[in-house]
C-alpha cells in the first residue's frame, strides 16, 4: 500500500471526486427542470467519466511540475517504497485516465446524445491547460486557472450532467453551476501554496508570487465565503430550492478553518486545509444535488 501513496498524491481523489459531484448538481437540475432523460445509467457513465478526467488532468498537473523539479542525485537513490511519481509516469497515467474518461463518455452519447462528449471536452482543456508551462493559464495571469477551475467544475460540470438526462444543455443549468464552481474550486486554491517553488521554476503568475503570501491568503478564505452567498443567492432566487440554502454552512466552516491557519503555515498545513475544504465542498454539494433531485418538479 505504500507504494500507491505516491500516486494517491499526485491523483488527489478527494478533489478529483468533487468533479462527479458537480456533475450530479446537473443531472438533478434536469430533474428539478422537469426534463425527462434516460436515468441512473447515463448519470453513472457521466460520473464515472468526470472522476476519471479529473484524475487525468490531476496527472498531468503533476507531469507539468515535473518539468520545474530538480533530477533526483542519481547517487542517492530514493527508497523505492516511497519514490515519487516521475512526470513520464504522470504522463503515461493521464492519457490512461483520460482514455477510461472518453470510453465512458462516448457510452454516455448513444443514451443522450452527443453534447455530453462535447462539454466534458472542453472542462478536460481547461485542466489541462491550467499549469502547462510557458502558456499555461497559471503562467499567462494571477487568477486564471482558478477561473478555469470554476468554469471546468461549474457551469460546464453541470451541463455536462444536465446533458446526460436531457442530451443537450441549458443556459439555467450553466448559471446553476456557478455556486457548484465556486465551491468545487475553493479547495484547489490551495496549490498556489503548497507548491511554489515549482510555480516559481516554471515562472507561473499565482496569486501568491503576484500578490503575497498574506494577501493571497485573503483570497484563501474569500473563495469558500463566496461559494456560500453564492449558494444562498441561488436558493434564493429560486434557482434551487430553498432546502439547498443548507449547503451554506460546510463552506462557512472551511472558511472558518481558512481564517483559523496560522501565521507561518508550511505547506502541510495548507494541504490539510485543502483536504478539510474538500470536505465542506462535497458536503456542500451533495446538499445541492440532494435539494434538486427530491425537490417536486414544477
Amino acid at each position: 500500500m505504500e507504494r500507491l501513496g505516491p500516486w494517491r498524491e499526485a491523483i488527489k481523489p478527494e478533489q478529483a471526486a468533487l468533479a462527479p459531484l458537480a456533475v450530479a448538481v446537473g443531472a438533478a437540475y434536469a430533474h428539478f427542470d422537469a426534463q425527462p432523460g434516460p436515468g441512473l445509467p447515463s448519470h453513472l457513465l457521466a460520473a464515472v467519466a468526470a472522476f476519471a478526467a479529473a484524475a487525468g488532468v490531476h496527472l498531468v498537473d503533476h507531469a507539468w511540475d515535473g518539468l520545474g523539479t530538480a533530477s533526483p542525485d542519481p547517487r542517492k537513490p530514493v527508497p523505492e517504497p516511497i519514490r515519487p511519481v516521475s512526470p513520464r509516469e504522470a504522463a503515461v497515467g493521464a492519457a490512461g485516465c483520460l482514455a477510461l474518461a472518453a470510453l465512458a463518455a462516448l457510452g454516455v452519447a448513444p443514451l443522450a446524445g452527443p453534447a455530453v462528449v462535447g462539454y466534458g471536452l472542453i472542462a478536460v482543456l481547461l485542466g489541462v491547460a491550467r499549469g502547462a508551462p510557458v502558456a499555461g493559464l497559471d503562467t499567462l495571469g494571477p487568477g486564471l486557472g482558478d477561473a478555469a477551475n470554476v468554469v471546468a467544475l461549474g457551469p460546464l460540470a453541470c451541463l455536462v450532467g444536465y446533458a446526460s438526462q436531457t442530451g443537450a444543455g441549458s443556459w439555467g443549468a450553466a448559471w446553476a453551476g456557478i455556486p457548484t464552481g465556486l465551491a468545487a474550486a475553493a479547495p484547489l486554491f490551495a496549490r498556489h501554496f503548497t507548491r511554489r517553488d515549482v510555480d516559481a521554476a516554471l515562472d507561473r503568475q499565482t496569486p501568491v508570487a503576484s500578490l503575497g503570501e498574506t494577501r493571497a491568503r485573503h483570497a484563501l478564505l474569500a473563495f469558500p465565503l463566496v461559494a456560500a452567498m453564492a449558494v444562498a443567492v441561488a436558493a434564493w432566487r429560486g434557482e434551487y430550492p430553498p432546502s439547498a440554502g443548507w449547503g451554506v454552512a460546510p463552506l462557512v466552516a472551511a472558511a472558518f478553518a481558512a481564517w483559523r491557519l496560522p501565521d507561518k503555515a508550511d505547506a502541510n498545513t495548507y494541504e490539510r486545509w485543502s483536504r478539510l475544504a474538500c470536505v465542506g465542498a462535497a458536503a456542500a454539494l451533495v446538499v445541492v444535488a440532494g435539494a434538486l433531485l427530491l425537490a417536486p418538479a414544477p
